[in-house]
């Protein structure tokens, strides 16, 4: 299969996991909301948070798995893999140490800092991981390429 053939079944799937992630990621705004906002069922709305975030991370690596499938080099399978797990990490931190560090009342600028580094980094990384996929299969279309094409 040729790289247009792959961005045009990846640009569908796409579309379809966009549905999927934004009916994870309204509950999940919701109860971050919720855990900033109480003190009394921070637990309760936490451990919700916890569980949605693990089932995100189930349906994350649907979509890697999915993704990768398109390529026949073992390599270029676990670069995309890594992609992934990389963003989803980031939602984490975004979802749990973020909230986290401002219900803990720290010096007001630490945490904003760390989230400033913390999507600079996921910027840098990404891109370079597209750059790692592209020389190691040519034919795999990149991230920014499907992103691009989605919308």
């Amino acid at each position: 299969m040729n790289k247009h053939q792959r961005l045009k079944q990846m640009v569908t799937a796409n579309r379809k996991w966009l549905l999927v992630r934004m009916g994870f990621a309204i509950p999940i705004g919701v109860l971050l909301f919720f855990f900033l906002q109480t003190e009394t069922r921070s637990l309760m709305y936490g451990s919700l948070m916890v569980v949605s975030l693990l089932a995100y991370g189930v349906m994350i690596g649907r979509e890697s798995r999915f993704m990768s499938s398109f390529t026949d080099h073992i390599r270029a399978k676990r670069v995309i893999h890594i992609q992934y797990v990389f963003d989803y990490m980031m939602v984490v931190f975004s979802c749990l140490f973020f909230p986290l560090l401002l219900k803990l009342e720290t010096i007001s600028w630490v945490p904003f800092f760390i989230f400033s580094l913390a999507a600079l980094a996921l910027v840098i990384v990404e891109r370079l991981l597209d750059e790692k996929v592209k020389l190691i299969d040519p034919q795999q279309p990149r991230r920014r390429d499907v992103k691009r094409e989605s919308f």
